[in-house]
């Protein structure tokens, strides 16, 4: 490879010129060519060589143009050029007699190897200005001997052959031309076009039928007319046939349809050629787009009126001077501002003559100035030509000249003695209203468009201390605070409205509340403000104080839960938005009265708060809770669901309730009934009133059948509920009307077989109505308070019909509960017994476990009272309440009465008769005789005589008497044991 390196032609001087010349001949990587093929086989004949080749030398390769024993076409590396060599010497051709014999070429692959060329002899292809692009060249696979060789033949081949390759450079330079002038053509403005001597068209440019939509065809003769529009037909032919008979030059302007049907307008030119004896031979011509031309010029004018418009329409006067200062020109407005008739009056006039003494050197040095290229404004004061005191703006600048110096000098002289006028009565105004501003209570401060601070008055001033000096400083840094971007969102819809706008707003920078008018304009925000820090803190208190009292209106202030009239509001608007899964409950502690008295109010209110918080705990969100009174309390549910859900909610409040509470370190229990009410699903609902009655008697049967227990309303208990209430007014008259009445049981001592004792039973016949039961009226006198009127009279009429009995038989007498929630009852006893004369011993007074349930003070004090007296007092209906001992070590009661319950199913049931022996025991323990009630048969009296009750009461014995019949019965008993048991 090194060898063949150094075997590589060197590259010509002129390489660069010679590639060029190589380019334009244009054969390169061409066609075959039939003339080249011949020269390249005539030159292997006439050397009986079998090769010759017709080579190009390009940059990096030699290609075989035409050839003979090697591929046409093909090429081999410029560096194992033969010819490369060749062209080196562009006017002599080469020998070489023997390959192997010439270092140059001893090394080159064809020669060493296939096909192994020994001889070669060239001569260079030259162009017309003798740069070699090629050579014409044989080989031998012989060496030749120099001598024999005549090279004479093969330079005139080549010599032909260079008259091919500069006929090839010639073409392509023809074909250049040919492009250029194509292109010329299409792309300059003007389109070509000529016509024969009567003006019919003979050829038009290439670009016609593109921007006229005419085919050439059409074009030709007079087909152009119908391109032409019908407007500009007359005038064009017009001069054309003028130009067409004189023969001279014609110049006009028409417009042309194109080819999407709109008129552009065209420049057409055209000159005619003529013949020695001056006849036309041909007219030659060019047709221009001048449309936009057309519409410049059209704009211009416009423009140029406009100008003058302005001119004449402006406000100010415009004079244009010389550099010197004399008057060029002057407008009509100028010459009316300054009183001026005609513009003669100061045509050549200067500014010096016009100007008072005072201005004239402030004047010129401004005119120098714009003389010297740059502009220049002041302010004058000078007469008119009349005499009249103005103020002027002046404005001079300078006019430039084609060379870009000044050359005139423009003069603009604006009136605004009245701006001046205005503009000083507005700063007299701005100095009054700064004193003003100084003055007022409020802050003032005014931002610009960039939200800095242009004024502030002095309160505003002393109020932004704190944050340093606001004037020149960014609201943002006075009144921004990072994370609470409320103030500047107000600040910068204020900055947005079109009108004044009002807020308040808390600025938390400085801790304060600001009461602000903003008023925005185009140059900012002018901010009325004050600190209403201290308003804002009393009316929120205000409102907190205003909430309290509506939430004291409206809640209960014990336990926080919802008032009744609230709760009234809340079923109301729940009725209206849909009755459909609401349910309303009414809850009543059982036994807190006796909690209440027994601990007084304070510990009342503990339990109820207690029992409101485990309401809230059970119900949760899903209910309005209310106390509506006392003790009783409301839930309102909404979205409550089945009934079976509602139930499972009333046990579970039932059972919450129920749980022991701790009041004053003491553990009490209460229980609770509730009662509800569920709105109908179809047809009207009911009214809120109407279901809180529903609620309210449900809540009624619940207690009656109680404790413990929920029920919902039905129809059914409307009837029970106004039974209960004819019974209620029944009874008063019943009181009025001495209705009442007493019977009598004996209560018999078993092991005497004598009657000791008779109880007053207490008995009602209504006139039209019959017996009315105890169980059902004395519950009601109980509630309405009427059983201390009728207690009293059960006292004085048992004392009065005791004293027509035997003196060892006493008289029993049932006291309710109710008697002992206040004072009086000692002295109604005592009143009795005195009104009577019945001895006190004879009287027993009987009161059920209910009275001392919780450790009643007064209960006991009223006990011991009725004790001191001599009265006997008995517990009654023992074991069917709380039968707590705690009750027997309180009070010594003279008598224990076990209740019919336990003595109905003696002897054969084991369970009451263990009963019994239990309350047997007790008494004697604790020294108390024992009565057994409801003893109807021979066994059940020898059952609780054997098991140690020395009394009984029942059936057995007798029926309850009328006074009438207990006193006969008793005289027929006296001294006589009782038989038949």
């Amino acid at each position: 490879m090194e060898r063949l390196l150094m075997a590589a032609a060197p590259i010509p001087e002129n390489e660069e010129a010679r590639l060029r010349a190589l380019g334009a001949c244009e054969l390169l990587d061409t066609p075959p060519d039939p003339r080249f093929d011949a020269f390249a086989r005539l030159a292997s004949r006439i050397y009986g060589v079998p090769y010759a080749l017709v080579s190009l030398v390009d940059r990096d390769r030699q290609w075989f143009k035409a050839a003979v024993g090697l591929p046409q076409g093909s090429s081999m590396p410029r560096d194992l050029s033969f010819c490369a060599h060749a062209i080196l010497r562009p006017g002599q051709p080469m020998l070489v007699p023997d390959t192997l014999a010439d270092p140059r070429f001893a090394d080159h692959p064809m020669v060493q190897g296939p096909p192994h060329f020994r001889f070669y002899a060239a001569v260079p292809l030259r162009d017309a200005t003798g740069l070699p692009v090629g050579s014409l060249c044989i080989l031998d696979l012989a060496p030749r001997d120099p001598e024999g060789i005549d090279l004479a033949p093969l330079e005139e081949l080549a010599l032909g052959l260079s008259t091919l390759v500069e006929h090839g450079r010639s073409l392509a330079a023809l074909r250049e031309s040919d492009e250029n002038y194509r292109y010329t053509i299409e792309l300059s403005p003007q389109m070509p076009w000529t016509a024969d001597p009567d003006g019919m068209i003979l050829s038009v440019g290439p670009r016609w039928p593109a921007l006229i939509g005419m085919r050439l065809e059409e074009t030709l003769g007079d087909g152009w007319l119908r391109a032409l529009h019908p407007d500009d037909v007359a005038p064009t032919l017009r001069e054309w046939g003028i130009a067409l008979r004189a023969g001279t030059p014609v110049d006009l302007e028409y417009r042309l349809s194109n080819a999407t049907g709109e008129y552009t307008w065209y420049r057409v030119r055209a000159a005619a050629r003529h013949d020695a004896e001056g006849r036309i031979i041909r007219w030659y011509g060019t047709v221009e787009d001048v449309d936009e031309a057309k519409a410049v010029r059209e704009a211009l004018r416009k423009s140029d009126e406009l100008a003058r418009s302005v001119l004449e329409s402006s406000p100010v006067c415009i004079k244009v001077l010389d550099l010197s200062g004399y008057l060029i020109f002057m407008n009509g407005p100028g010459l009316a501002l300054f009183d001026l008739d005609t513009a003669e009056t100061v045509e050549g006039f200067g500014w010096r003559q016009a100007l008072p003494a005072d201005y004239v050197a402030a004047v010129q040095q401004g005119a120098h100035v714009a003389a010297r290229g740059e502009s220049v404004q002041f302010t004058i004061h000078c007469p008119t030509a009349r005499g009249r005191a103005k103020w002027w703006e002046i404005s001079i600048c300078p006019i430039a000249g084609a060379d870009g110096l000044p050359y005139r000098l423009l003069w603009i002289s604006r009136d605004i003695t009245e701006e001046k006028q205005a503009r000083e009565q507005q700063e007299a105004s701005a100095a009054r209203l700064a004193d003003v501003l100084e003055t007022t209570s409020d802050c003032v401060a005014v931002l610009d468009r960039d939200w800095i601070f242009t004024y502030v008055n002095g309160r505003a001033e002393a109020w932004f201390a704190r944050r340093g000096p606001a004037l020149g400083a960014s609201a943002w840094m006075m009144l921004a605070t990072p994370g609470d971007p409320s103030f500047a969102r107000q600040l910068q819809r204020a900055m947005a409205q079109p009108g004044p706008t009002t807020f308040e707003e808390y600025l938390p920078s400085l801790d304060a509340w600001l009461e602000v008018h903003a008023y925005p304009s185009g140059e900012g925000l002018t901010l009325f403000f004050r600190d209403v820090s201290e308003r804002r803190r009393a009316e929120a208190e205000q409102r907190r104080s205003e909430q309290r009292i509506a939430h004291m209106a409206r809640h209960d202030g014990l336990t926080g839960l919802a008032n009744r009239g609230f709760f009234q509001e809340e079923i109301g608007r729940a009725l209206r938005e849909g009755s459909a899964g609401c349910a309303l409950l009414f809850l009543d502690l059982d036994n807190f009265k006796d909690v209440n008295d027994a601990l007084g109010h304070l510990g009342g209110d503990q339990l109820l708060q207690q029992a409101a918080d485990r309401l809230r705990r059970v119900a949760q969100d899903s209910a309005c809770i209310a106390r509506l009174g006392g003790d009783e309390f409301g839930l309102l549910l909404r979205g409550a669901g089945p009934r079976e859900a509602i139930g499972g909610l009333a046990v579970r409040i039932i059972d919450a309730v129920s749980e022991p509470y701790l009041i004053e370190g003491q553990r009490l229990r209460v229980g609770a009934s509730i009662g509800i009410a569920l709105p109908v699903t179809q047809g009207a609902a009911p009214e809120a009133d109407a279901l809180i009655k529903q609620a309210d008697m449900a809540l009624y049967s619940a207690k009656t059948e109680g404790p413990g227990l929920y029920r919902f309303f039905a129809p059914e208990m409307t009837q029970r509920l106004q039974s209960r209430r004819a019974l209620r007014h029944d009874l008063r008259e019943a009181l009025e009307n001495g209705e009442f009445s007493l019977a009598f049981q004996p209560v018999v001592a078993l092991g005497e077989r004598r009657i000791v004792a008779c109880e007053a039973l207490l008995r009602w016949f209504r006139p039209g109505r019959g017996p009315v039961s105890p169980a059902d009226f004395v519950p009601v006198a109980e509630e309405t308070g009427l059983i201390v009127p009728l207690g009293r009279w059960v006292l004085r009429q048992a004392c009065v019909a005791a004293l027509d009995w035997p003196d060892s038989i006493s008289v029993a007498v049932n006291l309710s509960p109710a008697q002992f929630t206040g004072p009086g009852l000692v002295e109604a006893v005592a009143a009795a017994l005195e009104e009577t004369g019945l001895p006190a011993s004879r009287l027993e007074l009987e009161i059920t476990e209910s009275v001392l349930l919780h450790e009643d003070a007064l209960a006991l004090e009223t006990l011991h009272a009725l004790r001191a007296m001599g009265i006997g007092i008995a517990m009654d209906d023992f074991g069917t309440g709380y039968s707590s001992l705690s009750y027997l070590q309180r009070f010594p009661f003279d008598k224990i009465k076990i209740d019919r319950s336990f003595v109905a199913d003696l002897p054969g049931r084991a369970q009451s008769l263990a009963i019994l022996r239990a309350i047997v025991g007790l008494g004697r323990s604790f020294d108390m005789t024992i009565t057994a009630e409801g003893v109807e048969t021979a066994d059940q009296a020898a059952t609780v005589e054997a098991e140690g009750c020395r009394y009984a009461q029942g059936y057995l014995f007798s029926r309850p008497l009328s006074q009438t019949d207990i006193s006969a019965f008793l005289a027929r008993a006296e001294g006589v044991a009782l038989a038949g048991w």
